[in-house]
């Protein structure tokens, strides 16, 4: 009987140490969705009053980051992302970024992802303005008590012709 009790202790403890680990996905989606809100918002609140000057800290360190432009993986890493805007920052004069759409789709406590259109208009030192009339979706994760941008894909709108 000793010897039973034992097999049976010896199933239970390879049972419960061999069984996946459930995922703990017990955060509310609508606090992690008010919480992308406030960070988008942040960081539209940011480019709108600081520039692009010092966006590196809304963007992961994760090294899966990228970003792509227009179908093209324009920077593969946050560095060349960075590099980027520390050499297009000195020739820009100011910023306007306006959301008109987002929509929020929780995936799990890690993973959110966030489409957003929008219209950016950018004034360079040399007087020369343009608008950027477009969309984005963007892959966040929580990153140092904050959410972050992951991986993104930013396109603008062109005209289509007759098919």
């Amino acid at each position: 009987m000793k010897a039973l009790n034992y097999l049976i202790i010896l199933l239970l403890v390879t049972s419960f140490s061999c069984s996946e680990k459930q995922k703990d996905d017990s955060t509310d989606p609508i606090e992690i969705t008010k919480e992308i809100e406030e960070s988008f918002e942040s960081y539209v609140n940011h480019v709108n009053t600081k520039g692009i000057k010092g966006v590196d800290s809304y963007f992961s360190k994760d090294k899966r980051f990228y970003w792509i432009e227009d179908g093209v993986m324009q920077y593969p890493n946050r560095e060349s992302l960075l590099k980027g805007i520390e050499e297009f920052y000195p020739t820009v004069s100011t910023v306007s970024l306006k959301v008109s759409k987002t929509n929020i789709e929780v995936i799990d406590s890690n993973n959110v992802m966030l489409y957003v259109e929008y219209k950016e208009d950018i004034l360079l030192n040399s007087g020369y303005k343009f608008t950027l009339d477009g969309a984005m979706s963007i892959l966040m994760i929580p990153e140092d008590g904050i959410w972050k941008f992951l991986m993104g894909h930013s396109s603008i709108k062109k005209p289509r012709g007759d098919y």
